[in-house]
């Protein structure tokens, strides 16, 4: 028996047909939906202090993304930072996008959490 095997998509590809599906949908401008709003929220925390903190989306919305990003250079994040949950589950009973982060050094690190959030 002659068995074909098709070959297994790369995460980068996988990661790239999400991206497309998510933030690029069909339109005729190209644009994304008016429907869409990207929302943000900063967290400071302390040197060997853990924080959570949750964007919600407006009502209606659900996260169809979203993501974090530590203020300074890589190097002043290293391996001081643990970021434990980046996630769209939150628990306010709202939609939106939830970080939980640890900060191991000495240093206060400033976290910048966003939600891309839409119709479906």
């Amino acid at each position: 028996m002659l068995r074909r095997f098709l070959p297994i998509p790369t995460l980068a590809v996988i990661a790239t047909l999400v991206a497309l599906t998510v933030l690029k949908p069909s339109q005729s401008s190209g644009a994304p939906p008016s429907t869409y709003e990207m929302k943000s929220a900063q967290i400071s925390v302390v040197g060997g202090n853990t924080g959570v903190v949750e964007v919600l989306c407006s009502n209606g919305k659900k996260a169809l993304g979203g993501g974090f990003f530590i203020e300074g250079s890589i190097l002043a994040a290293g391996p001081d930072v643990a970021v434990y949950e980046s996630s769209p589950r939150v628990t306010s009973g709202k939609d939106g996008w939830r970080l939980a982060a640890a900060n191991r050094g000495t240093d206060t690190r400033m976290f910048n959490v966003y939600a891309i959030c839409g119709s479906v």
